[in-house]
């Protein structure tokens, strides 16, 4: 992956529980400074209480099975009635062909969000 490419983790979508993007073909694993995942979610609320959503990337040699990527960034966000929105950043490097976004949790009456993802080189 050239370092001007951005390339699209996830289109926008808007879900109400856990769900993984499609499988990203990196041909040959991270750069040696590794990437980063842009999260741009909107609309993130509960329709009562309290409640929570986390993402996180996941990684396969085959597009088939998937496994998490230790990651030093924390990806959850807090939900209540009121809808937040913003941005998560979660930097990434893998030996693995393939990596896609997981909406790993979705907690709380009614919780809802809509996210869009993409991956950028890290800044050196």
């Amino acid at each position: 992956m050239p370092a001007d490419d951005l390339s699209v983790l996830q289109a926008s979508v808007t879900k109400t529980g856990t769900f993984n993007s499609t499988g990203l073909d990196l041909k040959t694993g991270t750069p040696s400074r590794g990437l980063v995942a842009r999260v741009i979610y909107t609309a993130a609320a509960t329709s009562s209480g309290a409640g929570s959503l986390t993402f996180r990337i996941t990684e396969s040699s085959d597009d088939n099975t998937y496994t998490g990527i230790y990651q030093t960034t924390e990806c959850t966000v807090t939900l209540s009635t009121s809808a937040v929105a913003g941005e998560l950043f979660i930097p990434f490097r893998t030996s693995k062909r393939y990596v896609r976004l997981e909406l790993s949790a979705l907690s709380g009456t009614g919780a809802t969000v809509t996210y869009e993802a993409d991956i950028v080189p890290s800044i050196p």
